[in-house]
């Protein structure tokens, strides 16, 4: 199973062909997409201010993908991520903490552009 950025939901929405080519191949797939309430938080705070057909790709986007919510086993898991990386001299913020949470919860793929998500102890990245 795939966990997404709000980076690559995105680049998908501003139709970045790298994006939008490995979004067609996820969904050919056929396998579920899932997105942190965290990532769709950031998604819909960075479209507000832009055109109303970027608005609308972004919320199509968010629509196809299934929501991973933050419960106290999620926030478990990101305290143990971020203790993890502070050891290394490294953290994320709360946004991408969540992502890496709960794709290490649930054995998820991350699918981001993102180097922040490399090197954080048993999150398999893909970028794209």
């Amino acid at each position: 199973m795939v966990s997404l950025d709000s980076r690559f939901v995105l680049d998908c929405a501003q139709q970045v062909p790298s994006a939008l080519g490995r979004f067609r191949e996820l969904r050919q797939r056929l396998e579920p997409l899932f997105l942190s309430v965290a990532a769709r938080a950031a998604v819909m705070a960075e479209v507000a201010d832009r055109d109303e057909a970027f608005r609308d790709r972004a919320e199509e986007l968010l629509r196809s993908t299934e929501e991973l919510g933050i419960d106290l086993e999620s926030v478990r898991f990101a305290a143990e991520i971020a203790g993890e990386l502070a050891r290394q001299g490294r953290q994320l913020d709360g946004v991408d903490l969540f992502v890496a949470a709960g794709a290490r919860q649930y054995g998820h793929i991350v699918v981001s552009r993102y180097p922040g998500f490399e090197g954080v102890p048993g999150l398999v990245c893909q970028s794209y």
